[in-house]
Parts: structure tokens; C-alpha cells; sequence
């Protein structure tokens, strides 16, 4: 009598997923994606931001220092160029006091109703337009910089610069060391610093009044001092989104 073989015993059963499932499932894959990678991809572009922020603060006060090697204190250099009794050209401005000292840079000059305005392009993609050589626009993306929109004016107030995305696209610094004004209290013998013209006080709620408020429907100026008073890091509640 032949013996059975044990595995004749057993059934083969085959575990498969069906259709349905695979489809529900890669369903829910995709919601969380969607749910998830925006936020993700704003966290990767605020850290792009920052750390970008940081740099142009270092390299900008470090150009200052190299100059003031050459050209003396920094208290004593113009306060301005090409604006009322100003005793210097802003070309000539930029030539002699900044531009010499910073490494690899190409520069473009444009006018708009404020004046004479010079763009420093960097190796690293980031541009910073100077104007009449105490305020600053910087651009983490070169890509959001285009001379046409800067320069744009209001067409209700013309001669009044729209400056649209001013704590988004790009973040406002201030060189103004020699002023003596109130209004720049927080600029009197400082180096290339976030814009503070006007600020009351150094915190983050002071940050959030005024003509420059960094706040929805705000003129943003104040943005850069927001992110530098919590340690060059974008706020969690920060009015708008980087770009």
C-alpha cells in the first residue's frame, strides 16, 4: 500500500491583493502625499532662505570691514549718493566702497523713480540691489528678480515704488551708519543691517506696527528684522510664504 505524500494533504493557497485594494490604497498614498510634500517643500524652501539670509549678512558686513581698511571708519564715508547735497556719483559710490570688496560679482545699473540703483549678481544665484547706497534688496532667488516689476510705480501715487513681495521674494537691509537721525537710532554706527528705519524698539511685536509692519497688507520692510530677532530663523506665524 503506498503511503500519501504529506504535501498532497495541504491545499496550495495563493494571498494576493485584489484590485480594490491596491487602488484604496495607493489612493491613500496619494491624499497623504498631498497633504504632506507642500509643506515639506515650503520647510526646504524657508531653510534655502535663511541660511541665504545669513550669508549675505556675513559677506556684506565683512566687504564693510575690508573697506573700511582702505577708506576709513565706515561714520564718515557718504551718507548717500546722488540725492541732494550728496558730494559723490552713486557709481562712483559702489566702485569705491563695496563692490571692490566683494568676490566674483557682476553688476547691472538702472534708475527708477527713486534713482540710481545698482544690482550685484552673486556666484550662488542671489542678487542685492543697492539704492543711493543706504537701502538694500536682497533676492535669495535671482529668478524673482526682474528690473521692470522692481522698478514699477504706483498708478494711483506715481513716484511711490510698489515694491511688491517685500518679505517674500525679497528682504530689505539698510547701510545708514553716519545718520544721526532718530529714525535710524538702531543703524547709527552699524554695519549692512535688516531694515530698522523707524523701528521703536529691537521685538517682534514692534516689528509688526508701522509703515514698514511685516504683517498681511503690510509693507513688509521689517520682514528681514522679524526673521533676525528669532535667530535668522523664519517665525512659525511669519505673514507670508518664501519664495
Amino acid at each position: 500500500m503506498k503511503t500519501k505524500n504529506l504535501k498532497d494533504s495541504f491545499t496550495k493557497i495563493n494571498y494576493a491583493f485584489t484590485l480594490a485594494e491596491v487602488l484604496i490604497t495607493l489612493g491613500i498614498i496619494g491624499v497623504v502625499a498631498a497633504m504632506t510634500l507642500p509643506t515639506l517643500i515650503q520647510t526646504n524652501k524657508n531653510k534655502e532662505v535663511e541660511t541665504k539670509l545669513q550669508k549675505i549678512y556675513s559677506v556684506m558686513n565683512q566687504a564693510i570691514l575690508m573697506s573700511e581698511l582702505d577708506n576709513g571708519p565706515k561714520e564718515y564715508w557718504s551718507q548717500s549718493c546722488g540725492e541732494g547735497d550728496s558730494d559723490i556719483d552713486c557709481e562712483t559710490y559702489y566702485d569705491k566702497y563695496i563692490l571692490k570688496y566683494l568676490n566674483n560679482v557682476s553688476k547691472k545699473t538702472f534708475t527708477d523713480a527713486k534713482g540710481y540703483n545698482v544690482a550685484i549678481y552673486f556666484e550662488d544665484g542671489t542678487v542685492l540691489v543697492g539704492k543711493a547706497g543706504y537701502d538694500y534688496f536682497f533676492f535669495p532667488s535671482g529668478k524673482n528678480f526682474d528690473i521692470e516689476s522692481f522698478s514699477a510705480e504706483s498708478e494711483d501715487n506715481p513716484g511711490v515704488m510698489l515694491r511688491e513681495g517685500q518679505g517674500s521674494t525679497f528682504f530689505t537691509f539698510r547701510f545708514m551708519p553716519s545718520s544721526t537721525s532718530i529714525k535710524d537710532k538702531f543703524h547709527y554706527k552699524k554695519g549692512f543691517e535688516p531694515y530698522k528705519y523707524e523701528l521703536e524698539e529691537l521685538s517682534t511685536e514692534a516689528t509688526k506696527k508701522g509703515n514698514y509692519a511685516c504683517k498681511i497688507n503690510g509693507n513688509g520692510g521689517y520682514c528681514t528684522t522679524m526673521i533676525q530677532l528669532n535667530g535668522w530663523k523664519i517665525p512659525d506665524d511669519y505673514p507670508f510664504k518664501v519664495r
